[in-house]
């Protein structure tokens, strides 16, 4: 395994809200910080995986698990 670190910029509801944040933990996102600039949110993750595009796809399935939360514009 790997660590991979990127950026996911992601639509929907404001995601520093606390019920959002405890959301995102309970469905895997426990590696990811939210945040938040020119109000463009966006969640950075130093996560483990085989490869880049499985840490990226894996961050993005458990993403769109939480609530009504879409992504993904970009991939820093």
């Amino acid at each position: 395994m790997y660590s991979y670190s990127f950026t996911l910029v992601v639509d929907g509801p404001d995601i520093q809200e606390d019920a959002i944040i405890d959301a995102l933990f309970e469905n895997g996102c426990d590696d990811g910080t939210v945040g938040r600039s020119d109000g463009i949110q966006f969640i950075i993750f130093d996560r483990e995986a085989a490869s880049f595009a499985e840490a990226v796809q894996s961050a993005i399935d458990d993403i769109e698990r939480t609530l009504e939360l879409k992504t993904v514009h970009q991939v820093n």
